[in-house]
């Protein structure tokens, strides 16, 4: 029977504490960004409750469907909620709390989320769309359009929320790839 030599790996000592030491780190890291990811994201959510109350006492809303945020030239919440007589409405309500600039919508009196999407398929076949989403133009509310175009820029388009028309438009070009 022949003898079988085995191939031994001799590794340094400091070597495998170096690599033991920067495993643990990294697991350290990841798992502080997991944990500080999940903080933001409640913290950022925290305060829907209370401007669920607030919109309640402040505006003629009596249930509260869901609450969304935008930030433009000022923060809002976006509140959608229907009334006593069941009139459905977008309410804009401001981080601030100031009730001179509440903005409120008749749902009835828009285009709707999903006509927009539908014209901005047809108008942009092979453009990629991310979000569509309530927002305000300086104090015109509007549908911000994100996406990006077959020039494969990201694009900021904000459409009239009653007829559709164009209110103002950005395209970010790629700068590096």
């Amino acid at each position: 029977m022949k003898n079988k030599r085995f191939l031994r790996l001799n590794i340094p000592d400091w070597l495998k504490w170096t690599s033991a030491v920067l495993l643990l780190i990294l697991i350290a890291c990841f798992v502080f960004g997991i944990y500080l990811y999940n903080a933001v994201q409640q913290d950022k959510t925290a305060s829907y409750e209370d401007v669920k109350d607030e919109v309640i006492a402040e505006t003629e809303l009596q249930t509260i469907g869901s609450v969304k945020r935008f930030h433009g030239d000022k923060a809002y919440y976006v509140v959608y909620g229907k009334t006593s007589n069941n009139n459905q409405k977008i309410i804009f309500y401001p981080f601030n709390n100031d009730n001179a600039d509440i903005i409120s919508v008749e749902k009835s009196e828009i285009i709707s989320e999903e006509t927009i999407q539908k014209e901005w398929k047809e108008s942009c076949r092979s453009c990629n769309l991310f979000d569509i989403t309530p927002a305000l133009v300086g104090d015109e509310p509007s549908w911000e359009i994100t996406f990006t175009d077959d020039s494969d820029r990201y694009v900021i388009d904000n459409l009239s929320i009653y007829d559709g028309t164009r209110i103002e438009q950005f395209r970010f070009k790629q700068m590096f790839k």
